[in-house]
């Protein structure tokens, strides 16, 4: 600038000088680029506009600008202009110990010629970037000093020194600014370049290296203040995506940073009513006593308690506040963060465990008290009681039950439960409890399996005196604690053998009945037969009285057919009376039905060596049926069943739902007997038909006749050393019985 002064004072007004009017342009073109350059944004389209200015402003052959990247120690070039290859020269990196001479630029902060011919390495440099002429490699001012990488071997004092190039002190770099941090390649002739413009050239260098580090650094200090801005939003989703208030405030107490649930807390909006308002200014007055009394000057977490107001509820809340400095890069205290955790539920629980407390000594010595009274009752039920541990570990016994499962009971010699015995007496009532206690364990621990917390079931137990099976229906139940853990098992036990015997002559009797039912059902079925010859006698008579004239006669043959009808009449009647159904009709159960029904015939079955195993389905809906009919259906099945079966076997009682025209159930009996012979197949629904030689035959004709009535159907499958299977279907709801039920 001070030049173009210079030249305009020495050049009169009418001057012609073409050079001086070439350097006029040219401080005009470098001051319109550097002014361009101040307003640019991007160090990319400085760096373009500069190479643009150099070539088409000023009229160089060509040029690039490289910079230096101390992370590799080399020097490389971004951009490139007037080069036979811009692409390959630009992107080109130069180590910066390569040995060109031409890199004092950076070392020493000198300009330098890259001319062909003077040294191989520069020769083979311009080749690789594509470079015809020579090029003035002018160093760039502006960065940071690199000490780290200079190679040198001057003083420290020395290199500063050279980095002004002869100039004068008012125009030597100094300071920030000394520093090269890259550079400026211009092509020209050296022969063709006066002084005045290499003193223009080193001076453009140098306002272009400054503009560029200016740039840079705020090119960096934007990506800072963008990385900041990044940081602090982050910072700001992890505050609100915490359930806890967490503050932030400074030295004067003020809140700088909240999240959602803290701006509940202390911050309120326009429209928000008195009371919350209230509530809101009370917290900002606890807080800020809370802040004026927490210790800052440390960097330790400092953790108080703080109760504050619900905003909504007007209700207490309990905070446990922890308090950390904030502290800046100098390690000095410039903030408090906070985080608020609430400890409300926590007081509230911890009172209610109090109050628990006490309710459960109080418990305790009233459970001492009821666990005297129970040990009292137990000892005087009239049933076998066990109570045991979840282990299957026995704990306590009523005097019923240490006869069948302690063996210290029965084996004392003064005791009162069993009279002293001989050797093998005593090893008999030995394994008989021996063998009572494991049966005993093992359904106990049946129940850690099952998610229900009692299980009742029949076993059979040995009687120690006398050695004989003892049917037993066992209860056993889980004792839970008020925790809901298991302390213990109630086992009670009730003998069957009164009852069972009981069911066995029921039985017996409900046979017999069925018996005379199934004969009486043929007697009708004959009696039925027998009608149809007085029907012939009253249909011929009233015939022949339709003929005759003769008063006497017609007399007489109407006497005939009213005899006739009222002996029809008293057949009928005892048909009636025979076939009167007992009960009425319900909506029955058929698992319960069928469970009821092996109740009453499985011991036998046991006893036979047959395994009866139930197969059923237990969304089974209830059959509008007479459940009296169906149980002797069942059990006239079952009974043919067991004596179909010669030694061992088993019976597999299974039952489904079927979705068929119309929703009906299927019950099915197999057995693993002899089974039937082909012929005896097509024949075994006939009445009196039979292939036992105690047999009546009425049986299976008796079950057809049930199931038929109740709109079903019963079939059958079996052959010789297959087993025999009883398949009944019935319809859910019998249009035939619904018919019977309404009238």
């Amino acid at each position: 600038m001070d030049n173009r002064a210079s030249l305009t004072n020495k050049t009169s007004p009418g001057s012609t000088n073409p050079k001086l009017h070439a350097q006029v342009h040219q401080h005009d073109v470098i001051l319109d680029m550097i002014t361009q350059m101040l307003a640019m944004d991007s160090r990319d389209q400085q760096v373009s506009l500069v190479l643009d200015t150099i070539t088409a402003g000023l009229s160089y052959l060509c040029s690039a600008v490289a910079f230096v990247d101390e992370s590799n120690a080399s020097l490389d070039i971004l951009k490139a202009v007037g080069f036979q290859d811009n692409a390959a020269a630009r992107g080109m990196r130069i180590p910066l110990h390569s040995g060109l001479r031409h890199l004092e630029a950076i070392h020493r902060g000198r300009s330098a010629w890259i001319s062909r011919g003077q040294f191989d390495l520069e020769d083979a440099f311009l080749d690789q970037i594509g470079s015809a002429g020579n090029l003035l490699a002018l160093p760039l001012f502006g960065g940071p000093l690199l000490t780290e990488t200079e190679p040198s071997a001057l003083g420290k004092a020395e290199f500063q020194r050279d980095l002004g190039f002869g100039r004068p002190d008012s125009q030597r770099p100094s300071g920030p600014a000394a520093a090269s941090y890259g550079v400026l390649y211009v092509g020209a002739y050296p022969e063709k370049l006066d002084e005045s413009s290499s003193q223009l050239l080193e001076r453009l260098s140098h306002c272009v290296g400054v503009v560029l580090a200016v740039g840079g650094g705020l090119e960096r200090m934007e990506r800072s203040i963008t990385h900041l801005r990044r940081e602090r939003q982050w910072v700001e989703s992890i505050m609100k995506s915490v359930a806890d208030p967490i503050v932030l405030t400074n030295l004067d107490n003020e809140i700088l940073l909240q999240n959602r649930r803290a701006e509940e807390l202390f911050s309120g909006s326009d429209d928000a009513s008195e009371g919350k308002r209230r509530a809101l200014k009370m917290n900002d007055l606890l807080f800020s006593a809370y802040l004026s009394s927490a210790t800052v000057s440390s960097t330790e977490p400092v953790g108080r308690d703080l109760t504050l107001v619900d905003p909504i509820e007007g209700s207490d809340l309990h905070f446990e506040v922890l308090s950390t400095p904030a502290l800046n890069e100098m390690g000095e205290v410039i903030g408090l963060v906070s985080v608020f955790r609430d400890v409300t539920d926590l007081r509230l629980a911890n009172e209610e465990l109090i109050r628990n407390y006490n309710m459960l000594q109080q418990a305790e010595a009233d459970a001492r008290r009821e666990r005297d009274r129970l040990n009292l009752i137990i000892e005087n039920v009239g049933h076998p009681v066990v109570v045991s541990d979840v282990g299957g570990n026995f704990i306590l016994f009523n005097r019923r039950a240490e006869f069948l499962f302690r063996q210290e009971a029965v084996t004392k010699k003064d005791g009162d439960l069993l009279p002293q015995a001989a050797d093998d007496s005593a090893t008999r009532v030995l394994a008989a409890v021996r063998a009572n206690s494991v049966k005993l364990t093992s359904f106990i621990s049946g129940l850690a399996s099952e998610t229900r917390t009692g299980r009742q079931a029949e076993i059979d137990l040995f009687d120690p005196q006398s050695g004989r099976l003892l049917p037993m229906e066992i209860t056993s139940v889980e004792v839970v604690d008020f925790t809901g853990q298991v302390t213990a098992v109630v086992s009670v036990l009730h003998d069957l053998s009164e009852i069972r015997e009981l069911e066995r002559r029921r039985l017996e009797q409900r046979l017999s009945e069925s018996d005379k039912l199934a004969t009486v059902g043929t007697l009708a079925a004959s009696i039925a037969h027998e009608v149809n010859n007085p029907l012939e006698s009253i249909k011929n008579s009233l015939f022949l009285m339709q003929d005759s004239s003769d008063s006497d006669s017609r007399s007489r043959f109407l006497k005939i057919a009213f005899k006739e009808t009222e002996r029809v009449s008293h057949i009928i009647r005892q048909m009636l009376g025979f076939a009167r159904r007992g009960g009425g009709v319900e909506w029955v159960a058929i698992n319960q039905l069928l469970d009821e029904t092996l109740t009453l015939v499985e011991n036998k079955l046991q006893h036979s060596g047959i395994r009866v195993i139930r197969s059923f389905d237990p969304d089974m809906p209830k059959v509008h049926a007479y459940p009296d009919q169906l149980r002797q259906v069942f059990l006239n099945l079952l009974l043919n069943a067991e004596q179909s079966i010669d030694k061992l076997g088993r019976i597999i009682v299974s039952t489904a739902r079927l979705d068929v025209s119309q929703p009906s159930v299927s019950i099915k009996i197999t057995d693993s007997g002899r089974g039937i012979e082909g012929d005896d197949l097509e024949r075994i629904f006939e009445p009196f038909f039979t292939t036992r030689r105690d047999g009546t035959g009425l049986g299976l004709w008796v079950a057809q006749n049930i199931v038929r009535q109740h709109g079903g159907r019963i079939d059958v499958s079996s052959g010789p050393g297959k087993g025999t299977v009883f398949h009944i279907v019935l319809p859910i709801d019998s249009l035939p019985l619904r018919t019977e039920s309404v009238h």
